[in-house]
């Protein structure tokens, strides 16, 4: 069943009417995705979710006995992909199911043998490691789609879920989406070659069947000069960095001139001592130690440096105070130093505002104060994209504790704004849970506030509400995260951006990467189909076995009737758009199913907290003092986990019931050496030292704390020399 087009809207068997808006360009990238392995590469704005969406309406139509699995990077991206899909399609309630490492193994399970759940939405990660498992099975899934398909290089899950997916199922389809896979010629070939891609379909902002769909976006630059004070600080640090990176240089650790060292090279350099450290006797290990320490301090100072020039004292400071609590050699060696005592006993005083942030609140006071607002200064901007009172703005910055603290400066300016952060927890930051982050999305799409200010999470994905202003506070070397910030205005009006930088520093630096990629990206997408190497993939035919008539009838029947049941039960129409998922119930059908919700959480956490204590089990006397909450919604808990022989309750010990002996690997004692982003250090059985990574990592969360020691079945293995273990079972 090929897609149509009636009146202005797409037309399908699966497709609700006159839901989606036509578009010649999109049914014709539709149609070469339904045959072969395609990569999809279109701007922001353009529909990479509808594409994919009438892909897969496809599929499920003309194979009724198949399955379709939906992936994207995040939790709340497989929820807004699965609320878009529902929204859109016509399902039935239970023919849609989400897979997030929120979901216990055996209820994964469970959604992946029920073949009536036909649209499976999950994030890549738990894929991976239900396929290790033999929790999940291929076969019966005809179309697999990655989401933000960049991601696909080296070891990230997508890599490896493509692999199993082409190997196991005999008739594999694949769709990737991006918005930009990189400017590196080797790294698009990478991802093609990843995700076994067969076909390209590329289009650009200014192709003929794209353009009239497109809003232009208007970006400028604004510079700033770094106040006296800035300076000062920045040329002690400067100097401090110098002499460390000289250190590195005169020791052969790092062979580069001082002035072209940045953060990229200490990393590598890091990376490469450790591994070092690993494979060496431990007469051999000292000097390696010293070095790993000089490393780390010149790491700690260009990153301070970096604070100070581009995103303002508060930043700096707050770093400077969380390496007090900080245990590590290299922070205390850089503590001690009287150079930094000076740097912070100088910022403890220092009332001079970053001028980034002095201008933002300039333009933001003026543009809400007043009625309407040109975006204008001094002829810089441009003057046709005006802000008023009701004008949404998004401000993006690469550091949590900026976005705090430009936050406070705009409320204090009585503009109101709000923090948008991530779900992983810092030092002093608890992050934002996946509710608070939806409560924030939809308190600045209702207007109860202007200004949203977001780290990188608001790049990539989400569903943040139409902005006519975008603002940078500082340049981005990637390419990708730039057009992703780039993309967030310009969808449904002209856009503006504008690009906040000071001069002669790390702004500079990156305004130079950033520019020569994206031209260079534009550059080898032009000519991409005819120097990528793209193979065919064997896959048998498939005979199409259609929905019948009867099918659709009755899925029309029941969107009818829970349609009708909704407006009979809602006082006031809402103003979002009915989900065939979001069922009314009475007063008390919500108290028991509010209840039934605490019972599965408690249970997870239950699980979660004897998990750490493997076979010896945990008193359960313990668990209602951690848990400090209702007596009967533990018991129904532990009631719970029982009948699902997860626990059992031996004695007055709750004991986990996991088969050891199905987890293949070696029995190893790991010790928590450093816990870094995504990425944690440790020490194997006191000889080896290793890297842990997050999606190598089946255990409880608590555990990854430094210090830490716990017993787990994995297994060793190398990944560019560098000796990593993956950890499948906590024991």
């Amino acid at each position: 069943m090929s897609l149509k087009k009636q009146s202005t809207y797409f037309t399908h068997p699966l497709l609700r009417k006159n839901i989606l808006h036509f578009r010649e360009y999109q049914k014709n990238i539709i149609e070469s995705a339904l045959n072969k392995n395609t990569l999809v590469i279109l701007p922001t704005a353009l529909g990479k979710t509808i594409i994919s969406l009438l892909v897969c309406s496809n599929s499920l139509y003309n194979n009724r006995d198949k399955r379709v699995l939906i992936l994207a990077p995040t939790r709340p991206l497989v929820n807004q992909h699965r609320n878009s899909f529902v929204s859109c399609m016509k399902l039935f309630e239970d023919q849609t199911a989400i897979v997030t490492g929120k979901i216990l193994p055996y209820a994964r399970t469970i959604v992946w043998n029920k073949k009536e759940i036909r649209l499976v939405f999950a994030t890549p990660e738990v894929v991976k490691n239900d396929i290790k498992e033999e929790r999940l099975s291929f076969k019966d899934f005809f179309l697999i789609v990655f989401d933000e398909a960049h991601r696909a290089v080296k070891d990230y899950a997508y890599t490896f879920i493509a692999k199993q997916y082409v190997q196991h199922c005999s008739y594999p389809l694949i769709l990737g989406l991006t918005a930009s896979p990189g400017s590196e010629k080797n790294k698009i070939q990478e991802i093609c070659s990843n995700l076994f891609i067969e076909h390209l379909e590329y289009k650009m902002e200014e192709d003929s069947d794209v353009k009239r769909y497109i809003n232009p976006i208007d970006v400028k630059w604004k510079w700033f000069d770094l106040p006296s004070e800035y300076q000062y600080i920045k040329s002690i640090l400067k100097t401090m960095l110098e002499e460390k990176l000289n250190w590195l240089n005169s020791n052969n650790m790092i062979k580069k001139n001082s002035r072209w060292i940045f953060k990229r090279d200490l990393i590598a350099l890091g990376e490469q001592l450790r591994h070092n450290l690993s494979i060496r006797i431990e007469e051999e290990r000292r000097p390696l130690y010293f070095g790993l320490v000089q490393q780390s301090v010149a790491l700690s100072l260009m990153y301070c440096v970096e604070l100070m020039e581009s995103q303002g004292f508060y930043s700096l400071k707050t770093f400077l105070d969380r390496m007090q609590v900080e245990e590590s050699k290299s922070h205390k060696m850089l503590l001690n130093d009287h150079r930094i005592k000076e740097v912070k006993g100088f910022i403890e005083n220092l009332k001079t505002e970053h001028p980034k942030i002095e201008y933002l609140i300039k333009i933001l006071k003026e543009a809400f104060d007043s009625q309407k607002f040109n975006l204008k200064e001094n002829r810089n901007l441009t003057e046709n994209v005006s802000l008023g009172k009701e004008s949404r703005v998004l401000v993006f910055t690469q550091y949590r504790d900026t976005a705090q603290h430009i936050v406070e400066l705009l409320i204090k300016n009585k503009i109101k704004a709000s923090r948008f952060v991530g779900q992983s927890k810092r030092q002093g930051d608890p992050g934002m849970k996946q509710e608070e982050q939806n409560s924030v999305l939809e308190y600045f799409r209702e207007g109860d506030f202007n200004v949203l200010v977001a780290t990188s999470i608001a790049e990539e994905g989400l569903d943040i509400p139409e902005v006519d202003l975008v603002v940078f506070y500082e340049p981005i070397p990637s390419e990708i995260r730039h057009i992703q910030r780039r993309g967030r205005t310009g969808r449904k009006n002209i856009g503006s951006v504008i690009i906040l930088a000071a001069k002669e520093t790390i702004d500079e630096h990156y305004f130079d990467v950033s520019r020569k990629k994206i031209q260079k990206m534009k550059s080898v997408l032009s000519s991409i189909n005819t120097t990528l190497n793209l193979k065919p993939v064997h896959r048998l035919t498939l005979r199409p076995n259609p929905m019948t008539k009867s099918e659709i009838d009755s899925l029309d029947s029941y969107l009818n009737k829970y349609e009708e049941r909704i407006k009979i039960k809602s006082p006031s129409p809402n103003k979002n758009k009915i989900f065939p998922n979001k069922i009314s119930y009475s007063k008390k059908d919500h108290t028991i199913v509010q209840f039934k919700r605490q019972v599965e959480q408690i249970a997870r956490k239950i699980y979660s907290i004897v998990s750490i204590h493997g076979n010896n089990g945990l008193d359960v006397e313990l668990i209602h003092s951690i848990l400090e909450i209702d007596d009967t919604v533990i018991g129904e808990a532990l009631k719970m986990l029982e009948k699902l022989n997860k626990v059992k309750i031996n004695g007055r010990k709750a004991i986990l019931c996991d088969n050891i002996e199905k987890i293949h690997g070696e029995m190893y004692n790991i010790e928590i050496e450093k816990v870094l982003m995504g990425t944690a250090l440790v020490l194997v059985n006191s000889k080896w030292h290793a890297s842990l990574h997050h999606y190598d990592y089946s255990g409880p969360r608590e555990l990854i704390r430094k210090g830490r020691e716990f017993q787990a079945i994995g297994e060793l293995y190398h990944d560019n020399d560098i000796l990593n273990i993956r950890v499948k079972q906590i024991i």
